[in-house]
């Protein structure tokens, strides 16, 4: 028979602590988006700018899918005939309409842990959260906010990350200082005020001092606004954070 009831028990628990599943993916709106979800796990997919406002998918391929706010949490039911358990395989399709969005999956079920998929706003969405939230701020207090989101980790949603997967340690990269080794964590943009942000790593073989005038360097970054590191002293073995914006036009 489906099996329900586990997946009732285990939405409550989720509902209550919504931990973090294991891995997370993007979607668009409007564009049929391939993605992969487990067949035995509960899946979450999160409605970034509002709640999620229906979803559409056929119930006869054995799928349970829950509402709740900006949640939205999907069950493929396992066949139990008490011998064997069957695990659902066949690829869905899932309309979901979030904050007035349409977002189509193309689901394929696999053997792997719960997933988290977002659903992101366009950018032109992006765009007018970024104008709302940063427009009425002087561009020293945007250079300021950007970094301490970047610095606590408390990046908006409105604002485009990219990670670097392939960091490598390069030498060389600043003017003031001759032993330095610098790797590019990531890069964040906020659409629509032309500001962004790289986020290094730095190590030095020797103790060292900095200024944030050091890193004033084409190599680093071009119409740089503002650099901030933290912390300005480094140690041997010691792993510094610098974060350096740039704004076009500056």
């Amino acid at each position: 028979m489906l099996n329900k009831q586990f997946f009732n028990a285990a939405l409550a628990v989720m509902l209550v602590s919504l931990p973090a599943l294991a891995h997370t993916q993007v979607v668009k709106p409007d564009v049929v988006t391939p993605v992969e979800m487990s067949n035995r796990d509960i899946n979450r997919v999160t409605c970034v700018d509002g709640a999620i406002n229906d979803a559409f998918f056929s119930q006869e391929k054995g799928i349970v899918v829950e509402n709740n706010g900006n949640n939205s949490f999907i069950k493929f039911l396992i066949q139990d005939d008490g011998l064997h358990q069957e695990y659902v395989s066949a690829r869905s399709e899932f309309y979901l309409v979030c904050a007035g969005e349409i977002y189509t999956l193309m689901v394929s079920p696999k053997d792997i842990p719960g997933q988290t998929i977002r659903l992101s706003t366009g950018a032109k969405n992006r765009i007018k959260d970024n104008q709302e939230l940063l427009s009425p701020l002087p561009d020293e207090e945007r250079a300021v906010y950007l970094t301490m989101a970047a610095l606590e980790d408390d990046i908006p949603d409105s604002f485009s990350v990219s990670t670097n997967t392939n960091s490598e340690w390069v030498s060389r990269m600043t003017a003031g200082k001759p032993n330095p080794q610098l790797a590019l964590r990531r890069t964040i943009r906020v659409d629509g005020l032309g500001l962004s942000l790289k986020e290094f790593l730095v190590r030095t073989s020797t103790t060292t001092t900095f200024s944030e005038t050091d890193f004033l360097s084409s190599a680093i970054g071009e119409s740089i606004f503002a650099v901030t590191m933290d912390p300005l002293s480094l140690e041997p073995g010691q792993v510094g954070r610098l974060f350096v914006v740039s704004k076009e036009g500056f």
